[in-house]
């Protein structure tokens, strides 16, 4: 069960259906799909519904899944189709940290090294207007900026916690 105004749902071709809870402030995410990069993203995403600027932050604690790119962490995005513009900070299995990112819709995503790392890791993003950032931190108190960029949306987005098998 997710808290009041948390929903979950697959966005794009997933193959097998994810699924999200919540237990005592713990979010606990799973799900399939290729991957969330490219021009089509296929993952399960846990969100709510947001407008204007704001900050999402989550300690991600662990991570199952036997590819080196399956990953989780937090996701600013514009809608549910697969090719929305969205900007994510991601923690991989074995691939360390990444600030991944669609500035347009049908765009090409982009991706910058937030760094090796172990989990647990903190993620977040800020947005402020049209500018998202990006940041990890190994305590959640001590913040690094991976990057920032420019991107395509509307007030209106929806922002939550996202995890891919790839």
């Amino acid at each position: 069960m997710l808290p009041a105004g948390w929903q979950a749902q697959d966005i794009g071709s997933v193959g097998q259906p994810g699924s999200a809870s919540q237990s005592g402030g713990t979010f606990t995410i799973s799900g399939a799909g290729a991957d969330i990069y490219g021009t089509a993203d296929a993952f399960h995403y846990a969100y709510r519904t947001f407008s204007g600027n704001g900050t999402i932050v989550a300690r991600v604690a662990a991570i199952q899944g036997s590819d080196r790119w399956t990953k989780m962490g937090v996701m600013i995005r514009q809608n549910f189709t697969a090719g929305s513009a969205h900007a994510s900070m991601f923690v991989s299995a074995s691939r360390g940290a990444a600030f991944q990112r669609r500035t347009t819709a049908g765009g090409l995503s982009t991706s910058t090294s937030g760094g090796d790392g172990t989990r647990p890791r903190w993620v977040r993003l800020v947005r402020a207007g049209s500018v998202i950032t990006a940041s990890v931190s190994p305590d959640g108190q001590a913040w690094t900026v991976v990057g920032q960029d420019t991107f395509a949306m509307t007030s209106d987005v929806v922002v939550g916690l996202a995890a891919s098998s790839h």
